[in-house]
């Protein structure tokens, strides 16, 4: 730094890829800008990436589920265009080498992986790739030059992507400076400690040598570093997704041949981290990543626990002679993770304070376009993409409801396992489920009663207590936080008579989805057509209506069950009133009655039960499919029978065959005794949760607890509806039960120790999750 030139347009905190790409765009732009970090880049991300510049190969299912991991794959596909004319203007003379190591991508299903993540993830690598119009190809496994796995993790399924390249970070990195250079950009190899600031607005930004550059605009794009700068200016701080650090270790070796593969080869995103990945460098070295470990502070030396879970996974799962190579290096990079896992890009509440970070593992591939980007916006030129769902003062950002985001978190803690080679007894994966679910649901419960982090923080918050009041200080403080997002998302003022169906509709999204409520996006539906029946999403919402809408999203919001609120349920073409009292029939439960009514398609007039019937609902969609049956309904809750009594009255006016309601006990030995032995099916949704678990308010707190409850292990009132249904059946006649996630291992035991029974048959549901156990009488 020249003595005395302490005076900047703009300085940009980090020299990374993204505060290099940044700061080379305004130095070709003639802007006076100065980047700050030190040249070896300790535990720096970009340092240690695979740098492969890939937008399709990160994609997953969950971001395509959600509108603002869509937009980051927009970004990736649109800053994938811009590479090649990125990289020929980095080769500034003709001693500069090609900057590619690997020419394509291969991205391969192997048997390693759970179908709940990776089948998911490379099928929605596949459409995005059609939605896109982008090239690829499927591609027989075994013709993959250089894959050579282990027989127990070869792969199924294979596709090139002939437009996902790599380049080489470190070459990369170096040309960057050169060019930055070459523009007229100084490099400061300290660095930064505090923004310095008065009146609102930033004047500089202190080094670690006590030298004062003096600017009225710096930008945070140093990583999960820049928390360091930030929190020199606190009141900003605690508005702003903290950063955390996503370390990971990365491993350079010399094969063992001299040899390496001509493209990436990799696997779907999985278990919290990026896929397995093994890129080409020169010389006969291949680059192996990644980890991914979520850590508060970051971290510059590796642990060995996963150096040897990198190494072994390698070399099992692409290329089983990998570990006669030599190591040459080991890297630590820490990818930049925000509280709320999405980017912090855009200025903040200090004037003259910008952040350019928080993209967790795409921030290299995103470099040419969030550069030009970001220049624009603080030249306050016009851009070209929409950067305000990710400005860094917001409300936390929560892409998919509480419950979907526990079963994520469960389903990659159990891929953990699978990847790291585990070997448990049958049933224990089932069981660790079940308990993984409880014990996450009450970690977020227990964080904050309406946000909750994404997968891998959840997870980490358990055995991570500074991360823990990282958490629990953003939530508290975002609810302060007024709602700047997208203009996309931004709801206009229902005062201003401009509010559409599309605006409410979106509005109540964002408010279920910030509640933690299951399938925000059903559910507002389902609240919006109750009150306004089927316009059109353009359509004008009048002020009263909207009140009314926002009522019920409300009570919604505090978790009270969507029937409760809208009187009614649908099941089976069936639609029943329930009350307060009365449980809510479920989705799930189609698929037990459509598994029942499958049973007695060839038997005319058949009889069927309906054992702890609430509110009749499946016994009345029976009767509703089966007008020539002969169905009976039973239950013991006054409140249920009321209901169950009331629905029966209503679909036999409407012309149903009426169905019997009776009041009794599943566990009284003389129940429905006309019928012994005469029963063709018998149904059965019985209470089956542990008492004394915690479950979600829906259930725990808003339904009545003898249709939730059934003892110590849940499975009291089952034991009795296997007992019954064995005296009602005639011999061959049919029982499904629901029941609980991991009481799928256990219910067919049970009707095997009854001996009334034949083998039970477990069966998933919708969403895939273990729903019903069926079986014949003996």
């Amino acid at each position: 730094m020249s003595e005395g030139n302490h005076s900047y347009d703009v300085v940009v905190v980090g020299n990374g890829a993204l505060g290099l790409a940044l700061g080379l765009e305004l130095a070709r732009r003639k802007v006076s800008v100065a980047v700050l970090g030190q040249p070896h880049r300790p535990g720096a991300a970009s340092a240690a990436a695979g740098a492969m510049l890939g937008a399709f190969g990160e994609v997953t299912a969950e971001h395509l589920n959600s509108e603002h991991g869509r937009t980051k794959l927009d970004w990736a596909h649109q800053a994938s265009k811009l590479w090649p004319e990125w990289l020929s203007q980095l080769r500034l003379d003709s001693t500069d080498t090609d900057l590619l190591t690997a020419k394509g991508t291969v991205v391969m299903l192997n048997t390693v992986g759970v179908p709940e993540i990776d089948t998911r993830n490379f099928k929605a690598i596949r459409d995005s790739l059609i939605k896109y119009g982008e090239k690829f190809e499927d591609v027989d496994p075994e013709d993959i030059d250089w894959l050579d796995a282990e027989p127990t993790a070869r792969p199924l399924q294979a596709m090139f992507l002939p437009n996902e390249h790599a380049v080489n970070a470190t070459e990369l990195l170096m040309r960057l400076e050169k060019a930055f250079l070459a523009a007229g950009g100084m490099l400061v190899a300290e660095r930064a400690t505090r923004v310095e600031h008065a009146n609102g607005r930033v004047h500089g930004i202190a080094l670690e040598s006590g030298t004062v550059l003096r600017t009225d605009k710096t930008v945070l794009a140093a990583g999960a570093y820049s928390q360091v700068v930030l929190d020199s200016v606190p009141e900003q701080a605690v508005q702003i997704p903290r950063l955390i650090s996503g370390y990971g270790v990365s491993a350079v070796v010399d094969t063992e041949d001299g040899t390496c593969p001509p493209s990436v080869i990799r696997t779907p995103n999985r278990a919290f981290a990026c896929g397995l990945h093994v890129v080409p460098r020169p010389g006969g070295q291949v680059y192996v990543g990644a980890t991914n470990i979520v850590s508060v502070e970051p971290r510059e030396t590796a642990l060995i626990s996963d150096v040897l879970f990198l190494l072994n996974c390698a070399n099992r799962q692409v290329r089983k002679n990998l570990a006669d190579s030599g190591l040459r290096k080991i890297q630590v990079g820490n990818r930049p993770v925000s509280l709320d896992g999405m980017p912090l890009l855009g200025e903040t509440g200090l004037n003259g304070l910008w952040m350019m970070t928080g993209t967790y593992r795409d921030g290299l591939t995103l470099s040419p376009l969030l550069a030009r980007e970001m220049a624009a916006l603080l030249l306050k030129e016009e851009s070209s993409i929409d950067l305000e769902p990710f400005r860094p003062v917001r409300p936390p950002i929560q892409p998919a409801s509480r419950e979907e985001i526990v079963d994520a978190t469960v389903t990659h803690m159990l891929a953990t396992g699978y990847e790291s080679d585990w070997s448990v007894p049958i049933y224990w994966p089932a069981t660790i489920e079940h308990y993984l679910h409880a014990a996450y649901t009450q970690r977020a419960q227990e964080l904050d009663p309406t946000f909750t982090p994404p997968p891998e923080l959840l997870a980490a918050s358990r055995l991570n207590p500074p991360l823990t009041q990282a958490l629990r200080d953003y939530y508290a403080a975002g609810r302060g936080v007024p709602n700047v997002g997208a203009s996309s998302t931004a709801v206009p003022s229902s005062s201003s008579g401009s509010l559409s169906v599309e605006d409410l509709a979106r509005e109540t999204v964002r408010t279920l989805t910030s509640s933690g409520v299951p399938h925000p996006q059903q559910d507002a539906d389902a609240l919006l057509a109750h009150v306004l029946g089927s316009p059109e999403p353009q359509d004008q919402v009048s002020e009263e209506a909207a009140r009314e809408v926002r009522a019920l999203v409300a009570r919604r919001a505090e978790r009270i069950p969507l029937g409760h609120i809208i009187g009614h349920a649908r099941l089976g073409g069936v639609v029943v009133s329930v009350n307060e009292g009365v449980f809510v029939p479920l989705f799930p439960t189609e698929c037990l009655l459509a598994w029942g009514l499958s049973t007695i398609s060839e038997i005319q007039n058949p009889v069927v039960v309906d054992l702890c019937t609430g509110s009749a609902a499946v016994a009345l969609a029976v009767a509703h499919a089966r007008p020539d049956a002969q169905v009976h309904a039973v239950d013991l809750d006054e409140a249920a029978l009321e209901c169950a009594h009331r629905n029966a009255a209503t679909r036999a006016a409407a012309g149903d065959t009426p169905v019997t309601v009776h009041a009794g006990d599943v566990a009284d030995r003389d129940l429905l005794l006309s019928l012994r032995g005469r029963v063709d099916l018998v149904l059965a949704n019985p209470p089956y949760v542990p008492v004394g678990m915690e479950i979600s308010p829906e259930f725990g707190k808003h339904h009545p607890a003898r249709a939730i409850f059934a003892g110590a292990d849940g499975l009291d009132v089952i034991r009795q509806v296997i007992s019954t249904a064995g005296r009602l059946l005639r011999p061959g006649g049919a029982l499904a039960i629901e029941h609980d996630d991991p009481q799928i291992g256990v219910v067919p035991a049970l009707l095997a120790e009854s001996g009334l029974f034949g083998d039970g048959e477990g069966h998933r549901d919708q969403e895939d999750r273990p729903r019903y156990t069926t079986s014949f009488r003996k």
